[in-house]
């Protein structure tokens, strides 16, 4: 056996997610697309997305709970369009990390 010590680079190279990010700058993904794509890759990642799926099934309700309690139809119209910019700005921020893999 040798007395040579290993070199770092050796084991740190091999790392996936490395490997990853050297391929996605050699395709011209910037440093924001990268980062974003490996939070996307993580287990906190799906987390989330099932804590924001949760939120939107709760902004859902609410629209119900207004009927429910007998609010006018203008009410009912305007928490309906809150709702609905509310939902398209969550999905907005979802699509941006979950199509950064892409790029």
């Amino acid at each position: 056996m040798s007395d040579a010590a290993l070199r770092p680079d050796v084991f740190i190279g091999a790392l996936p997610s490395l490997v990853k990010q050297q391929e996605a700058t050699k395709k011209g993904a910037t440093d924001e697309e990268i980062q974003l794509a490996a939070m996307a890759e993580s287990a906190g990642w799906s987390l989330f997305k099932k804590f924001v799926g949760e939120v939107k099934e709760e902004l859902d309700q609410l629209n119900e709970l207004a009927i429910e309690k007998g609010k006018t139809k203008e009410e009912i119209g305007e928490n309906a369009i809150i709702i609905s910019l509310v939902k398209s700005l969550i999905n907005k921020m979802v699509n941006k990390v979950e199509d950064s893999r892409d790029a």
